[in-house]
């Protein structure tokens, strides 16, 4: 089975050959942004300009401790990143020290834990993983929160001029990610965040990574700024439509990663 990059998702969706929608882990309520994820999302390379958000779902995340034989066999434990940091907790009260291993999914960890029949490599996946690689449940629902929750974005090839908010009735959100003229100017970035609050739109989320695109410096970097609104809803089309506006002029350079309707309810 094994397991699927983020990046690999993204690729597939570009491509547009043998998939049209992809879904990517976007944020964790409990260990934050999923890095993959925005690193593809930043694009560096240009290869992937035709890739948008179009939607977004929560879901409820629990994790399980599978391998043979019980918790006192295990040397090492398997999983994705954003597993381990959902159950960081758990590991410290149960299994302080044990070796941790990244691998690209929790399927993966549980493929591999199953390959180790001598009970000292366990996973740490979904409950169902278990049960196809024949895995016994050595820690059941570990997350470090009851409230433990994913939220995925559902990602699709353009289909020509974007409609800010998506498609829908409901409260509308956008991306954009964006790098400030100057990293060395005082303000630079409030001045741009600024705008949003002009055009009396709500910021939902700010996240940053290492900018690496061509003509930026080491320590500079490319933003993205989730925010409400959509068109067609009282005058909120034309504030997101300003807001693009004012982007283009105080950036450096910007791009709109797509509109869709909110998931929460």
């Amino acid at each position: 089975m094994g397991g699927v990059w983020a990046t690999d998702v993204f690729d597939t969706v570009q491509s547009g050959k043998t998939a049209s929608y992809g879904v990517v882990p976007f944020e964790n309520s409990t260990h934050g942004p999923v890095s993959m994820t925005l690193d593809a999302l930043a694009d560096r390379g240009d290869d992937l300009g035709d890739v948008v958000v179009s939607g977004e779902v929560y879901l409820g995340v629990h994790h399980y401790l599978l391998g043979f034989g019980g918790l006192g066999n295990v040397k090492r434990v398997y999983s994705h990143p954003q597993a381990f940091g959902q159950t960081a907790g758990w590991f410290k009260r149960h299994l302080p020290g044990v070796e941790t291993v990244e691998v690209s999914s929790t399927s993966r960890a549980a493929e591999m834990a199953s390959e180790d029949r001598t009970g000292a490599s366990a996973a740490v996946a979904g409950e169902m993983a278990g049960g196809e690689y024949g895995l016994e449940v050595l820690g059941r629902e570990i997350e470090d929160r009851e409230d433990n929750t994913t939220r995925f974005f559902v990602i699709r090839r353009r289909d020509g001029e974007e409609e800010e908010g998506g498609r829908g009735k409901g409260k509308g959100k956008n991306l954009v990610s964006f790098s400030v003229g100057s990293h060395d100017e005082p303000g630079a970035l409030a001045e741009v965040l600024g705008c949003f609050k002009g055009r009396g739109l709500n910021l939902t989320s700010i996240n940053s990574v290492p900018g690496l695109r061509e003509g930026m410096r080491p320590f500079e970097y490319l933003f993205f700024v989730e925010f409400e609104g959509r068109e067609g809803q009282e005058d909120q089309g034309e504030r997101v439509k300003g807001v693009l506006e004012d982007l283009e002029e105080k950036t450096r350079w910007w791009r709109y990663l797509g509109g869709w309707e909110s998931g929460r309810r």
